[in-house]
């Protein structure tokens, strides 16, 4: 596999969030790539033959000024919800239809930086959806841990732009469900199968009674399920009234509510889930 030295780091995907990769690990390399983009994602609709002109506002939280280089990638989304980056043109690649307006910059901090890109998809170009990442690397660094070696480290961001055309949308199916383990706590799953032309999110209001008598509400993970693909769609548990406090779940538990996808899609979900 050949690319950005491709990396798989955990998706934040789900809010559009940016994907940050340090080439050495520790928290306090994170202080050094203090850099914020808005808006997180794009998500473009676009017709063939049409142009499209965005806009990305890059702040710098660091004192000093961050040089970076930019440029496109294709990437994938795994199973276990990690990400890797392609910097060669895989199959289906749009990048051929995006100008960046320039592959160098430097961003001084508390003043934000406008960078624009293009995207022109060309006449004819059939309906369906393709999928790119912005990239934004600073310069090699070097860090030195208290009382170890010099390690070079280099920190990435990338933000991810969906480009559908001619009005694709996505066909969202639940094809089952079961109990996993997320990050230490048995977690209700969704199943959820994607047979159309474009990507779904699941929204959504849902509850249940656990096994304990406590009335839970359930939010569907936001984690984009792309065309052709099954995807474990977690559903986060918390207080009744209070979304910010995780809850753990006592099972056996009924979830019941109605499932939200593209324009105007729902499902009305009621499920049993059990170990």
């Amino acid at each position: 596999m050949t690319g950005l030295h491709p990396r798989r780091l955990q998706a934040l995907l789900a809010a559009g969030a940016t994907l940050v990769a340090l080439a050495a690990s520790g928290s306090a390399l994170a202080g050094e790539f203090a850099l914020a983009v808005s808006p997180p994602r794009f998500e473009l609709q676009l017709k063939a033959g049409e142009s499209s002109r965005q806009v990305l506002e890059i702040t710098n939280a660091a004192v000093e000024a961050t040089p970076l280089s930019a440029k496109t990638a294709d990437w994938s989304l795994a199973p276990d919800n990690s990400v890797t980056f392609y910097d060669e043109l895989q199959a289906g690649s749009c990048r051929p239809w995006v100008a960046i307006e320039r592959r160098e910059l430097t961003v001084s901090g508390g003043r934000p930086f406008r960078f624009r890109f293009e995207v022109s998809p060309p006449a004819g170009t059939p309906p369906g959806e393709c999928r790119f990442a912005i990239m934004l690397e600073g310069q090699e660094q070097l860090s030195r841990a208290q009382g170890g070696p010099a390690i070079p480290f280099s920190a990435r961001l990338g933000v991810v732009v969906y480009v559908v055309m001619g009005g694709a949308a996505p066909e969202l199916t639940i094809t089952g469900n079961s109990v996993q383990r997320v990050n230490g706590k048995l977690t209700p799953v969704l199943q959820v199968r994607n047979t159309g032309a474009a990507h779904g999110r699941l929204g959504g209001f849902l509850s249940g009674t656990d096994a304990s008598g406590k009335t839970l509400e359930f939010t569907p993970s936001s984690m984009p399920i792309l065309p052709g693909e099954t995807r474990a769609v977690t559903l986060n548990a918390t207080r009744e009234g209070d979304q910010d406090t995780e809850v753990q779940v006592q099972f056996p538990v009924t979830v019941r509510g109605k499932l939200e996808w593209g324009k105007d899609q729902t499902y009305n979900l009621d499920q049993r889930f059990a170990p």
